[in-house]
């Protein structure tokens, strides 16, 4: 029969990793340690596996420990805040 040959098929492409989607999601919204976890975990399956979501688990790590450090922050500064209310006696002049 003449004619064009018909096109080859997609190649298959492998899935994305649940545990990067995850670590990416935990990182930003919901537990910024179990986005590390969740990284670190992704990444050395993707390394055994040849899923998809390497950069989606380094973003859930990075994202990760920037939420943490900041949310530590953000604990001490409302820690120290509390305190100096806390002391203060209403009424007593320094």
């Amino acid at each position: 029969m003449p004619g064009q040959p018909p096109y080859p098929p997609h190649p298959y492409s492998a899935p994305f990793n649940t545990y990067a989607i995850l670590a990416l999601v935990f990182g930003v919204m919901v537990f910024p340690p179990l986005g590390i976890y969740f990284g670190k975990k992704a990444k050395n399956q993707i390394a055994q596996t040849g899923e998809r979501g390497a950069e989606l688990a380094t973003a859930g790590v990075v994202v990760g420990w920037i939420f943490t450090i900041l949310y530590g922050l953000m604990f001490v500064v409302w820690c120290g805040v509390a305190a100096v209310f806390l002391s203060s006696e209403p009424g007593v002049q320094p």
